[in-house]
């Protein structure tokens, strides 16, 4: 009896282990990439996102010429209504809507809360066909809508553009643009320099949020790409960046360097052995291809650095973090850690010396302050005009009427908003009836 209950704690033990090393292993990329993907999706379910797409649908919807559905039919009265107050027909001054305006639109909007939730905007016309209809001549008035895959490709552009244009918004900002972002589809723009653009961009906000196998998978189908297509123009690329002093393959470079850059990034933050060995790959690849175009910036003083460390080369890393502590782009407070930084080298004499002050998550904060720094400077309303994008100053009066319609709707949506709110309607009150009492003298 006590041999077989020996014999059964023993078995016990066996498959416990077995168990225990089957939950431990490691994850394939592919898991990993699936993960990230729920997580995307998870993430876009959020008060800023729900009212942005509100509005979008408000502009798109409002030119819509079927029913859809019921639901859609019992709100097409209140799109028209509110759409013709985003969609200002004067340029030069934009409608102006006072406090109960926006009072009215947020009591629409919970009314139509749960259908813009579960309703996708690219089911309704493009953007540009409803700017079409408001700002167009009799002639484009009359075009017929987008459809199937010009449509396809229309709105994708769209939603990258509307990516880059509003990232950088205090008012509507990352989510935001993580939305558009997610709602583009790289495979169904032809093979250019847009398609490389948008697939870098992508990655970058992906990164960004912390979606490291999503970034990792964007950016090195980008790196496939690019090196397959060597020889393809960049104009759009060498204005973004600022390389007006690049020729063609020059440029292709440097798209080449940042790409790898930002997945070298994006595998330094994950938490397998194989992801470190990769990034540093990456950054040596970064390294090569910034030293044979000439770039001697904060990014890379950051990553000779990092590399400096991890080889325990101690006097060229302090070299580069001297160059690195005179940069604009890092707070005071930035500036002190790489003090601290530079003192700690200098007194270490062996051993790891990658240290807590500079850290991976200090070394890709420099990296994304390079970016948003490269992204303020574009002048977006000038590319499009050069490239003979339609309704360039419409669209931005759009963007904006959207942007002042999210921050009323979100002071609605929380307790001191309200509680806000009611305060500025009776101080109104209180002018109006003040000057209802003048006029009356």
């Amino acid at each position: 009896m006590y041999k077989s209950i020996k014999y059964a704690l023993a078995v016990y033990t066996i498959l416990l282990s077995l168990c225990s090393s089957c939950s431990s292993k490691e994850k394939t990329d592919e898991e990993l990439l699936a993960l990230d993907k729920k997580e995307l999706v998870k993430s876009l379910d959020s008060y800023k996102v729900f009212p942005y797409k509100f509005g979008k649908i408000l502009i798109r919807s409002s030119i819509e010429k079927d029913t859809i559905s019921t639901e859609f039919r019992s709100f097409k009265k209140d799109i028209d209504r509110l759409s013709s107050k985003l969609l200002s027909h004067n340029i030069e001054e934009p409608k102006k809507l006072s406090l109960l305006d926006y009072i009215s639109i947020y009591r629409d909007y919970k009314k139509m809360e749960s259908f813009v939730m579960k309703t996708d905007e690219d089911m309704f016309p493009t953007v540009i066909d409803a700017l079409n209809i408001a700002y167009g001549d009799s002639i484009r008035k009359k075009r017929p809508y987008y459809t199937g895959i010009q449509k396809e490709m229309i709105q994708n552009l769209e939603h990258s553009v509307l990516s880059a244009i509003v990232i950088l918004s205090k008012d509507i900002g990352k989510e935001i643009s993580l939305y558009e972002c997610s709602k583009t589809n790289p495979d169904l723009l032809p093979d250019s320099e847009i398609k490389t653009l948008l697939q870098y961009f992508r990655g970058f906000l992906f990164f960004e949020k912390g979606l490291y196998y999503l970034s990792e998978d964007e950016i090195s189908r980008n790196i496939t790409w690019l090196n397959n297509n060597k020889g393809i123009p960049l104009p759009y690329t060498r204005a973004l960046f600022q390389w007006g002093n690049f020729n063609n393959e020059q440029t292709h470079t440097g798209i080449h360097a940042l790409n790898h850059l930002f997945r070298a990034f994006d595998r330094l933050m994950m938490n397998r052995e194989i992801d470190e060995k990769r990034s540093l790959e990456d950054f040596e690849i970064f390294l090569k291809d910034a030293n044979t175009i000439g770039l001697n910036n904060e990014i890379t003083w950051a990553i000779e650095t990092y590399l400096y460390i991890k080889n325990e080369k101690k006097e060229n890393a302090i070299a580069s973090l001297q160059k690195l502590k005179n940069s604009e782009l890092l707070s005071s407070k930035e500036k002190l850690k790489i003090e601290e930084s530079i003192i700690y080298l200098k007194e270490r004499e062996s051993g790891s010396i990658l240290n807590k002050v500079y850290d991976k998550y200090f070394l890709s904060k420099i990296a994304t302050k390079y970016m948003f720094s490269v992204l303020a400077k574009v002048e977006w309303k000038k590319i499009m005009k050069e490239n003979d994008v339609p309704y360039v100053d419409e669209m931005f009066v759009v963007i904006d009427n959207v942007r002042f319609m999210l921050n009323q709707l979100q002071l609605y949506m929380s307790a001191e908003g309200i509680k806000e709110a009611g305060k500025n309607i009776k101080d109104e009150g209180s002018k109006l009836f003040d000057k209802a009492k003048d006029l009356l003298k």
